[in-house]
C-alpha cells in the first residue's frame, strides 16, 4: 500500500472482489458470479479514480555494502531546485 495515499473501503473492497472473481468465477453459480460481477462494476468508478491519481515513483538503492534500500521514495533521490 502506498503511505502518501491511503486506500478507500471501496477501493479495498473492489481489489478483493476483483481477485475474487478473476481466481474463482468461473467456478461460482451463474446467479452468484453475475452477483459479484456487478459489486465489481458498481465499484469501478471508485478504483478507476484511485488509478488515475498516480502511482508514487519509487527506487531501489543497493550500496556498496550490500545493504539494499528498497522502495524509498523517488523524490529523495533527485536535486531540488
Amino acid at each position: 500500500m502506498d503511505a502518501d495515499r491511503p486506500q478507500s473501503h471501496e477501493v479495498r473492497e473492489y481489489e478483493r472482489l476483483k481477485s475474487l472473481l478473476d481466481d474463482f468465477g468461473h467456478q461460482m453459480p451463474p446467479g452468484s458470479r453475475q452477483q459479484l460481477e456487478e459489486r465489481v462494476e458498481g465499484l469501478e468508478p471508485e478504483w478507476t479514480a484511485y488509478q488515475e491519481h498516480g502511482l508514487r515513483p519509487t527506487v531501489r538503492v543497493r550500496f556498496d555494502n550490500g545493504f539494499v534500500l528498497d522502495d524509498a521514495p523517488g523524490d529523495l533521490f533527485t536535486a531540488s531546485p
